[in-house]
């Protein structure tokens, strides 16, 4: 029964008159946007001859308003999504909203960030990852996998024959699973056993199963989900996506697998049976999907291209959830998101205004908004190297770690 609600709840049809309530939304977005004042810095939350930037906060409201499902207080919204606009954005990051540490992505490599805003830089890697409770980092550079402390010092590297990517780490630390040379292989956490799993796959980060049972899920060029006992090598179920998938994930408590595609994210039980599909509206394409840390909700990021438009959208999987609403819209590219370690809060990466949003996710009235992201993760330069992406919230800093 709880799956079949959580099937309902993601295929929410239509609302009567949604379309022509967003039209309307959306010419009041236009034009805020094209009556907005030039400045140098991008971005709705940044202060503007000593005050805040209304205009567009404002049509933010309208935008959300228009997507808010009957029975919802439409002021309350309107309220929610002004409100962050009183405060104008930082222009640099100086803490943490929440416990734990970011690992943030660089064209020059990755960094720490810690609860107090500080960052150190771990060298010229290409992607990297938070091993569990964040004692270690796994990295890639070329042909090499590379485990790391929070501080920079290597602990150990991995050669290949072929280019390595996508790492992770599993739940319970034993071991990585990585791609290289179409394949995707796993290594102990130590460095030791590193064996092949599965050819022909597509690069797309695999995903561990939480809990101890060594469970991998990846996808292979057929565009299929294919879920193995790492351990073994034996497969325990595949399934065909609506389309190609660009991400998966588990939810938290390692009940559901999403594989999320631009065309629909799709919802699979531990054993394989598809629970849900939410397609997306016709011009919309899904982006990115984060799980919280209690595994009763997502949060999904949407596109629009030909609107130019975004919105992140709020999926409860709880078994009495009954329907989905939108947290933020906004003007470009949302291009990431991640939950603290608490659950309270959401980041959001907004790309194309070189900012990020700390949403309270219990009230989306509550936001923290931050300048300059690409300028902080640029030292020296002027942040145009290109917007940072984000590894992960990890855990608070254990003790004795630098």
């Amino acid at each position: 029964m709880a799956d079949e609600r959580v099937g309902e709840m993601l295929r929410g049809a239509p609302l009567p008159g949604e379309e022509a309530a967003e039209e309307r939304a959306w010419q009041v977005v236009d034009a805020a946007f094209e009556r907005r004042p030039a400045a140098p810095a991008r971005g709705f939350f940044r202060r503007r001859a000593g005050r805040p930037a209304l205009a567009g906060a404002v049509a933010l409201g309208a935008v959300i308003a228009a997507f808010t499902p009957p029975g919802e207080a439409v002021g309350e919204w309107i309220s929610n999504a002004v409100r962050p606009a009183r405060a104008p954005s930082a222009p640099a990051l100086t803490s943490l909203p929440a416990e734990g540490r970011l690992l943030v992505t660089a064209a020059d490599g990755p960094w720490v960030v810690q609860r107090d805003g500080s960052k150190r830089r771990l060298g010229r890697y290409e992607q990297a990852g938070w091993s569990p409770g964040g004692l270690f980092v796994v990295a890639t550079r070329g042909r090499q996998l590379v485990a790391l402390e929070p501080g920079g010092a290597v602990r150990w590297t991995l050669t290949r024959p072929q280019p390595v990517s996508d790492p992770a780490w599993s739940p319970d630390g034993y071991r990585i699973a990585y791609l290289s040379g179409g394949s995707v292989r796993v290594v102990a956490g130590d460095s030791t056993a590193d064996a092949l799993l599965a050819g022909e796959v597509a690069r797309v980060t695999p995903a561990w199963r939480p809990g101890a049972s060594h469970v991998l899920a990846y996808a292979d060029r057929a565009g299929r989900v294919v879920v193995a006992q790492t351990d073994t090598g034996a497969t325990l179920w595949r399934a065909r996506t609506a389309e190609a998938p660009h991400q998966l994930l588990w939810s938290s408590d390692g009940r559901r697998l999403i594989a999320v595609s631009r065309a629909a994210v799709e919802v699979f039980e531990a054993q394989g049976g598809r629970t849900a599909t939410l397609s997306m509206p016709p011009g919309a394409r899904a982006e990115r999907v984060a799980a919280d840390p209690s595994g009763a909700r997502l949060a999904l990021v949407r596109h629009q291209p030909l609107r130019g438009r975004s919105e992140v959208v709020a999926l409860d999987l709880a078994p009495r959830a009954t329907q989905t609403r939108v947290l933020f819209a906004g003007q470009g590219r949302f291009s990431d998101l991640a939950w603290s370690p608490d659950g309270a809060w959401l980041l959001l990466a907004w790309r194309d205004a070189d900012q990020w949003l700390f949403i309270r996710s219990d009230r989306v009235g509550q936001i923290r908004a931050v300048s300059n992201v690409g300028r902080q993760f640029d030292p020296g330069g002027s942040g145009g190297s290109g917007f940072p992406g984000l590894g992960g919230w990890c855990c608070s800093q254990p003790a004795g770690t630098p």
